[in-house]
């Protein structure tokens, strides 16, 4: 005669729960690698990943730019980028939260904030730049 125990469904909902969380873990845990190399790769050789140092270099000039421009508080509009429209946009957005503004979609707002393309003037020099607008 065998005995068969059954199973509590709270268990099962915990272990399901479980292997979710640790499956995301693993996803993040990826990207952190990554940036990680290739921040230890940056440090070791300068020009080991151009495209990456580029970026960073933009980042950094446009966070620098932002700092300067516009004061903690504003209430921001985002103007679109002609390239890279998602990825600017979004770090806008990112480096507005960092200084305390508001992103305003619509309604009123004191500054009008977009990025332009420049040409660089060496491999490692910032190919973007902030164009702030006061409104009003």
């Amino acid at each position: 005669m065998t005995i068969t125990k059954r199973r509590d469904p709270t268990t099962i909902a915990r272990v399901v729960v479980a292997l979710v969380g640790v499956g995301c873990l693993l996803l993040t845990v990826q990207g952190a690698v990554q940036a990680t190399d290739r921040g230890a790769a940056m440090m070791i050789d300068r020009e080991h990943d151009l495209p990456a140092l580029q970026h960073q270099v933009d980042l950094e000039t446009l966070w620098q730019q932002f700092v300067e421009q516009v004061p903690p508080g504003s209430r921001i509009s985002l103007t679109q980028a002609r390239t890279n429209k998602d990825l600017w946009r979004q770090r806008l957005s990112e480096l507005a939260v960092l200084r305390g503004c508001v992103v305003a979609q619509a309604g009123p707002h004191d500054y009008s904030v977009g990025v332009t393309a420049v040409q660089r003037k060496r491999p490692t020099s910032p190919g973007v730049r902030l164009v702030v607008r006061k409104v009003g």
